[in-house]
C-alpha cells in the first residue's frame, strides 16, 4: 500500500499531518497550469507508481491553477497540489526540485512539456524517457519503467530508468481514464513561487515559394479525355481551387495545352504530391512510374478497363470535364 494521506487517516482514525516541505515522491508538473483530463490521467498513473514506490503524489501547477481544479486532482490521487504564478523554465524547475529529491517527475507531452523534460533531466542528473505511453515500477529494483510506443503504438517497449529522478514525458491520451474517488483528501496550497511570463514572439513572415511540380501538395493532371482547351481550362481552375498546380501527360503536351516543364512521365518529371488527380488520363507505364511516390492517386475517366484503374487509389468512372465542373461548383459553394 502506498503513502496516500487518506490511507493514513483511515488507519489513525483522524487527520494525518503532513511533515513540512514536500520531498521525494512522484511529481506531476503542469507547466501551463492545465488541470484538465490529460493531467488528471497523469495524476492517476502517478498514484499507481507512487503506491508501488511507497511515496506521495504531488502536483505542481503553474499559472495560478488551483481551486476546484486542484480538488479534482486530489480526487484523482494527488496528496498535495502546489500552485505557482507564471510559467517555469528549466532553471526554475531545476531549482524547485533540487532540494526535494523527487523519485519521479512526470510531464505531459505538450509542446511545453516536451521542451522542459530533457533539460530538466540533464540538469538534475536524472534519467529521461522523452515519450511514454504508460508507466510501471520494477518490483525488484523499485525503478520506474516507461513503456514507449513503437510503430504508431502497434507495440510497446519497456525502458527501465536507472538514474534518479526519473523524468518522463507522457502522452496522456494513451493513459487510462482518471480515477474519481471523492473520499480522497489532500491539500491545495500556494508554493510561493512567481515565475516569469512566457516570452511572446511576433509571427514570422516567411517568404512565399512558388508552387512547382516538385513542391505542390496537389497536382491536377490533364489528359486527352478532357478533349479540348475548354476541358484543360477546367483542370487549371481546379488546380487553383485545390491549392495546387496543373500538369499533364504526353497527349496534353502534344495538344499544346502545356509546356515541357508541366509534363509528368518518364520523359518529363516524376512527382510525389499528397494528391495526384488525373483527369482524362488512361494511364500507362510512364505515368505509373512517374507518380508512384504520390500520396493518393485519384483517376477520373469513363473507361472501367483503363490501365489506371487497378493502380489508382480511387477511381471515378465519369466524364472528366463533367466531374471537374461539378467539383468546382462544390468547392465554390461548400
Amino acid at each position: 500500500m502506498g503513502m496516500d494521506l487518506s490511507y493514513l487517516e483511515a488507519l489513525m482514525g483522524g487527520p494525518a499531518e503532513e511533515g513540512g516541505e514536500a520531498t521525494g515522491g512522484v511529481w506531476v508538473v503542469s507547466p501551463d497550469g492545465d488541470l484538465g483530463d490529460g493531467i488528471l490521467r497523469l495524476v492517476g498513473k502517478a498514484r499507481v507508481v507512487a503506491d508501488a514506490l511507497g511515496g506521495y503524489v504531488y502536483v505542481l501547477a503553474a499559472q495560478n491553477a488551483g481551486g476546484s481544479d486542484g480538488q479534482a486532482a486530489i480526487r484523482t490521487g494527488a496528496d498535495q497540489v502546489l500552485t505557482a504564478a507564471g510559467m517555469p523554465t528549466v532553471a526554475d524547475l531545476a531549482a524547485f526540485f533540487g532540494e526535494r529529491a523527487p523519485q519521479a517527475v512526470l510531464l505531459p507531452r505538450t509542446q511545453l512539456g516536451r521542451a522542459l523534460g530533457p533539460g530538466l533531466a540533464q540538469t538534475l542528473g536524472g534519467g529521461l524517457c522523452g515519450l511514454a505511453a504508460d508507466l510501471a515500477v520494477d518490483p525488484i529494483y523499485q525503478r520506474v519503467v516507461a513503456h514507449q510506443p513503437v510503430l504508431d503504438d502497434a507495440a510497446r517497449q519497456a525502458v527501465t530508468i536507472v538514474a534518479a529522478p526519473a523524468v518522463v514525458v507522457v502522452d496522456t491520451a494513451l493513459l487510462p481514464a482518471a480515477f474519481d474517488e471523492p473520499w480522497r483528501s489532500g491539500s491545495v496550497a500556494d508554493a510561493g513561487l512567481a515565475w516569469g511570463e512566457p516570452e511572446t514572439y511576433p509571427p514570422a513572415e516567411l517568404p512565399t515559394t512558388a508552387l512547382t511540380l516538385q513542391n505542390a501538395p496537389v497536382i491536377v493532371a490533364a489528359g486527352a479525355g478532357l478533349r479540348d482547351e475548354a476541358g484543360f481550362a477546367l483542370a487549371e481552375k481546379l488546380a487553383d481551387a485545390l491549392g495546387g498546380v496543373v500538369a499533364g501527360d504526353l497527349a496534353a503536351l502534344d495538344a499544346g495545352w502545356l509546356t515541357e516543364e508541366q509534363l509528368v512521365g518518364l520523359t518529363g518529371q516524376g512527382v510525389a504530391p499528397k494528391l495526384y488527380l488525373a483527369l482524362g488520363i488512361d494511364g500507362d507505364t510512364s505515368q505509373f512510374m512517374a507518380t508512384s511516390e504520390a500520396g493518393c492517386i485519384v483517376a477520373v475517366q469513363p473507361d472501367r478497363a483503363a490501365p489506371y484503374v487497378p493502380v489508382a487509389d480511387y477511381n471515378i468512372i465519369a466524364d472528366p470535364a463533367e466531374f471537374a465542373t461539378m467539383l468546382l461548383n462544390e468547392l465554390a459553394h461548400g
